[in-house]
């Protein structure tokens, strides 16, 4: 049986035992997460869309750890909104899984934005799905870093969440 990534993301999250997710409402997983049953917590921007999973993961200690989405993509406005966020959970070693549209391979020409290096300046590690039959891989890996070493904010770039695998 094949599904699509943003589908895999979702019940994935499901088996990590994700409750909800705090979003700003423009990332190409989130249809997937409302078809799978995971609540949306709609936020006013992608900046305290992180703010809200990071309270959640200081709240618990990580335990469960929060997620959040925000938007990627070419422009990448959502993820310069989000860094900020994502600077303080850095800062201040919160755990928090942040998912977001990645920037497909070649399609960076019209900015002068450098997505990969921004992202990995306040995470503790960046992972960009890069192939779809790849996404088991980089969510295991994702929680494994979130839940293993000094705490900090995890980043899953995913390029293409209608790929099959």
């Amino acid at each position: 049986m094949t599904i699509n990534v943003a589908t895999g993301v979702a019940r994935i999250l499901k088996q990590e035992g994700i409750k909800w997710v705090s979003t700003f409402p423009v990332c190409h997983v989130n249809n997937a997460l409302g078809q799978e049953g995971i609540p949306m917590v709609m936020m006013r921007d992608d900046r305290y869309a992180v703010a809200l999973a990071d309270a959640y993961s200081r709240i618990n200690a990580g335990n469960p750890i929060g997620v959040c989405t925000f938007q990627g993509g070419v422009n990448a406005a959502g993820l310069q909104v989000a860094y900020a966020g994502m600077a303080q959970a850095f800062e201040d070693g919160s755990p928090v899984l942040c998912i977001t549209d990645g920037v497909p391979i070649g399609a960076t020409e019209n900015s002068q934005f450098d997505v990969t290096s921004s992202m990995k300046s306040v995470s503790k590690w960046y992972g960009y799905v890069d192939k779809p039959e790849r996404l088991p891989e980089f969510m295991r890996r994702a929680f494994t870093m979130l839940r293993s070493g000094s705490p900090g904010p995890v980043v899953l770039a995913i390029p293409d969440p209608t790929g099959l695998y």
